[in-house]
């Protein structure tokens, strides 16, 4: 028998009580389905009427969840944009990095596979074409306090590819400018390409975009000549 000196020194168990759960759903769970409800109404709110139309009522009843639940995640319609324009980017950087990764490591095959597979993916759903194309080309412009991390990641891509092929590439060129205005050109060629209804074929855009490519290639391939010859034409100097 325990003495009472004993019963005080040990702690008393508390009976744990399980987090209640609604629906098989503990209050996490409904919480993070309510943001993935609100995300996937966003990206068709968005994709249909475009940023200057849509607003949170037109979200909030595409997902069927009442208002109030709209501050939960996202702090204003702009949010609740960007939200959905990363999704779908994350989703194109997937789409074209595949893509990618299947071709030869030869700077015109990989960009043709990863134009191809970008292509492809906007003109499968017109949506993803108005969030990514048509709204992000005024939306970006417009927003000083906040950086388009996704475009970002995208010209990071192919920095990285870049680097696989062109190893002794001197230093004084910048990737990051070349990656930027690389994306930019492509994203630019597919928003014309879009607002004409993708009434060309894909394969002509591409080639059309292949262009810029083989000009880099060669670029590259003589910027390297040169850097080799230098050291030898300073020693004969």
């Amino acid at each position: 028998m325990n003495s009472p000196q004993d019963e005080l020194a040990s702690p008393a168990s508390t009976p744990v009580v399980p987090a209640r759960r609604y629906g098989g759903l503990s209050a996490q769970e409904r919480r993070d389905l309510r943001r993935r409800k609100l995300l996937d109404a966003a990206v068709h709110v968005f994709g249909t009427l475009g940023l200057r139309r849509a607003t949170i009522r037109d979200i909030c009843n595409e997902a069927r969840i009442t208002e109030r639940y709209f501050s939960e995640h996202f702090a204003s319609i702009s949010h609740a944009y960007e939200a959905a324009f990363k999704l779908i980017s994350e989703q194109a950087l997937l789409a074209t990095g595949r893509a990618m990764l299947q071709a030869p490591m030869d700077t015109l095959e990989l960009a043709k596979s990863g134009l191809q597979a970008f292509l492809g993916f906007v003109q499968e759903d017109p949506r993803r074409a108005q969030i990514l194309l048509v709204d992000a080309s005024s939306y970006w412009r417009n927003v000083t306090s906040r950086n388009n991390l996704e475009l970002k990641r995208h010209a990071q891509a192919m920095r990285y590819f870049c680097k696989r092929i062109y190893p002794d590439l001197p230093e004084h060129i910048d990737l990051e400018v070349i990656g930027a205005s690389l994306v930019g050109a492509t994203l630019q060629a597919c928003l014309t390409w879009a607002q004409n209804d993708f009434k060309q074929p894909a394969d002509l855009i591409v080639s059309h975009l292949l262009y810029a490519w083989e000009g880099l290639d060669r670029w590259f391939h003589a910027e390297i000549k040169a850097h080799r010859l230098a050291p030898l034409s300073q020693a004969a100097s």
